[in-house]
């Protein structure tokens, strides 16, 4: 019986572009691609009998060579909790011991096992835990807080606002002055004063996608914002171009990607000019005259500007950590 990898996603359209990559790069390499939605999953749980299914089809190590996970965030938390209880039945014995014939490989499980839900502001905890350098960050639980915290006094005008569960810089923004602060600080729930970032605004226009996959680094692009918006996201309209990784970014990387308990991610690192001078002289970039600071980690990272910038076969990468596993 030909082994198969299972992909999950919320729905069909969701990481489309990937979940089409590896589909491609995995049928040269003899391997089929089972694309599933998480609401496909059963579990049967008896002791000693615990079975997981997809669309009535059992799952285990005699016909399944590992599942890759996409997002699974629902308001409930639902699909995460399917997740991480497949993984605990198919996968999560190899935490504990040698991989057994009926082990099935789970891309990510020990990062999933540890953090249901890694926001931004979990991450900055492990980040800080373990010396790897982090953007200058306040956090805080009313407003009034934030209103008398002196922040732009602290870090300088503009300073950056970001949701801890935002995505694809959708939440990210840019506040110039204490009126802006106190205009969108008024456009929050009290409640919900707790699940933001302040930060200091780096002066760069760009930064860095780093892809990690089985704790090596193997590639990087730099990102660039494009006219009047400040955000470098490809998925936001930014720029994307090949960029030669340096050893010390290199070594960050894999440190995140290794503390993180992740197979496969994406971690983004922005650049500081040490020097005001240097800020409108990129052009000029010296490695030693910059600061790298980790701005997240992402667990389930889009590949599609990756590829186009850099020319590497990320889903041909994927697919040959599953048979390498």
């Amino acid at each position: 019986m030909n082994k198969k990898i299972v992909t999950f996603t919320m729905s069909l359209k969701q990481s489309q572009f990937e979940v089409d990559r590896l589909e491609t790069e995995a049928k040269k390499l003899g391997v089929e691609v089972n694309r599933s939605l998480y609401r496909e999953l059963t579990f049967n749980l008896e002791n000693n009998k615990t079975r997981v299914f997809i669309r009535g089809e059992e799952v285990n190590g005699e016909n399944t060579l590992g599942m890759w996970f996409r997002v699974a965030g629902t308001i409930s938390g639902k699909y995460t909790e399917g997740r991480n209880l497949a993984i605990r039945i198919l996968d999560g014995q190899t935490q504990r011991s040698a991989p057994t014939s009926k082990s099935v490989f789970c891309a990510n499980h020990e990062g999933y096992l540890n953090w249901p839900r890694m926001g931004k502001i979990s991450q900055h905890g492990v980040f800080l835990e373990n010396n790897i350098p982090v953007v200058p960050t306040k956090i805080f639980y009313t407003k009034e807080q934030v209103l008398n915290s002196g922040i732009g006094e602290d870090f300088g005008w503009p300073i950056i606002a970001k949701h801890e569960k935002g995505y694809q810089g959708k939440s990210v923004r840019k506040l110039d002055n204490f009126e802006e602060l106190k205009a969108f600080v008024g456009r929050i729930n009290e409640k919900n004063i707790g699940m933001f970032l302040w930060q200091k605004c780096l002066p760069t226009r760009w930064d860095l996608r780093i892809i990690v996959l089985d704790g090596k680094a193997i590639g990087a692009m730099k990102r660039s914002a494009v006219g009047n918006e400040f955000r470098s996201n490809f998925s936001l309209g930014g720029e994307v171009e090949h960029w030669d990784l340096s050893e010390s970014d290199r070594e960050i990387a894999e440190k995140v990607a290794k503390v993180c308990g992740l197979d496969y991610c994406g971690v983004d690192i922005m650049k500081a000019p040490k020097s005001q001078f240097l800020i409108s002289n990129d052009k000029k970039y010296k490695e030693e005259d910059y600061d790298s600071f980790v701005l997240e980690v992402n667990r389930q990272c889009q590949f599609q500007g990756f590829e186009k910038s850099t020319g590497i076969n990320v889903a041909k990468a994927v697919v040959e950590m599953f048979l390498k596993k």
